[in-house]
Order: C-alpha cells, then structure tokens, then sequence
C-alpha cells in the first residue's frame, strides 16, 4: 500500500465533520485510500458505520479517535489508533469528555447571551446536531444567524483565545489522555504538531512529556502544512523516536485546503505507525 493510499486524520458529521461517516468511507474509496482512520473528536460513535462501509468499499478502516487534552494550559489533540473502541474505560473517558464539552458550551452560550446575542437559539442550533457540540457548530451557527461575516470571524470576535465569548477549556492531562489510549490498545499519537502556539524549546518539552507519558507516534504530515513542517516534524519524531503518521485532519469536501488522503510522502528517515498493520 502506497503512502498515497493511507490518511490516518479524518472527521465524521459525529463530531465536527460534515459527511456521515458511511459518505466519509465512500469518498475516501473514490480518492484512491486503502487505509482511513475515522479520528472523530472525543467520540466513537461513528466508527461501527464507518467499518461496515468500509467492508462494503474495500477499505481497511482504522479504529481511532482524536482526545483533546491539556498540557502547560493548552488544548493538545492526541490521535489514538488503532484502539479498541468497546473499552469500558476509554468510553468512560469519552462520557466525560462529552459532558465537559456540553458544559462548556453552555457556558460560551450564556456568554453571547450577556454581550446580546440570542445564546438560547444558538445552543439550541448546536444541539440539533447529531455529533458532540463543538465551537466549529457554534461558528456556523453564528454565521448562519447573521451575526458575523464567516466561521473565522466568529472565532476571532467571540469564540477564540482573547475572543469576547471565549471560555477555556478543562481538558485533562496529556498524560491521561495517552493512558486512556494506550489502556485501549492504541498507539497514541500527537496530531498537528506544527499548529500549537509554542516555541521549538516548548515543542521539544511537549514531546518529552508526551513521550514520557507512554506516546508512541507523530503527525509528521498533516493536511495543509508546508514542505518545511513536515520536514521539522520528521526531525522532532528522529529526535524522540516516534514513530510517524500522516493524516489530512479531512473535515468537509468544501474545504479545498485539505482533501482526504492527498498528502505529502512521509519522509523516507521515519517509521511509519503503519507499518506493522500492513
């Protein structure tokens, strides 16, 4: 199997995404993907559709999830792969991830609500969608509303750090998010590690800690991430001994910027996360 053919970062409409994850298999079949990971946000319920439809598409779907965690007070995302999605406790991590999400959108509601804003009607539109709640549905509602111009907008004005409405997240440790993974039988892997607000020493002190913690791999390619990160990426998972992915962080066929599965190569100098799973 060609690295062309493997996108281990993908999102169904049971988070964030905009396809079914059923639509989501069928699509990545037609881009030509033998191996899609479904790496829904702190959910999976998406992925009995999604392995059915990949039996019926001839794809080998891998069994993930993508956990946000916390680590110095900043929201990390941790891909774990190949886990056991029936894992008595990981489902219980994942309850409690869910209702944090709940809680917090409850609150960034009642914020918009105190700056005039319909908070009520915006919950409620978040709500009737049938993944966990996330900002990326409240972005979209906002715009739907009229209230601003575009989803970025609405993070920058309301929804973003520094944003009039913004509430920090209460995501666990890194070190629990990687236990929750690996007592699942995953392999634990950091996605996007270009897109964190850090310098190249916080990095490195972030992949420490993650590695220390039981982490096994890095997104070396992520989708819409230059030639220069990837090859900083590839440097950072020699340097630790992480194994490597690639992955499109695919959300919504509108989205030009990333496709599911068309991706740079991983470079030749890292291991590939898959390469005992061909």
């Amino acid at each position: 199997m060609t690295h062309s053919g493997i996108d281990l970062h993908s999102h169904s409409n049971c988070s964030d995404g905009s396809l079914p994850p059923a639509e989501l298999v069928q699509r990545a079949a037609a881009a030509g993907i033998g191996m899609l990971a479904l790496t829904d946000h702190d959910t999976v319920a998406g992925l009995e559709e999604a392995q059915s439809a990949g039996v019926a598409s001839g794809i080998r779907i891998v069994p993930g999830v993508e956990i946000s965690a916390s680590w110095r007070s900043q929201a990390i995302h941790v891909l774990g792969l190949w886990i056991d999605p029936s894992s008595a406790p990981l489902q219980n991590a994942l309850c409690l991830q869910a209702e944090r999400r709940r809680v917090r959108m409850r609150k960034i509601c009642a914020a918009l609500s105190d700056l005039g804003l319909p908070g009520d009607e915006l919950l409620a539109a978040v709500e009737s969608h049938p993944g966990l709640p996330t900002r990326t549905h409240l972005a979209a509602a906002l715009v739907a509303g009229g209230h601003v111009g575009r989803t970025d907008h609405a993070f920058r004005k309301y929804l973003g750090r520094g944003g009039a409405a913004h509430v920090a997240a209460d995501w666990p440790a890194l070190a629990e998010v990687v236990a929750w993974i690996r007592d699942a039988g995953g392999i634990a892997s950091l996605a996007h590690p270009a897109r964190y607000t850090l310098s190249a020493g916080g990095r490195r002190q972030l992949l420490a800690d993650f590695v220390a913690a039981g982490g096994g791999a890095l997104e070396v390619v992520t989708g819409g991430n230059g030639a220069q990160h990837c090859d900083a990426n590839a440097a950072l998972a020699m340097k630790f001994g992480l194994l490597g992915s690639i992955g499109s962080d695919f959300h919504d066929p509108r989205l030009a910027w990333n496709p599911l599965g068309r991706l740079a190569k991983l470079p030749d100098c890292v291991v590939p996360v898959w390469r005992s799973h061909l």
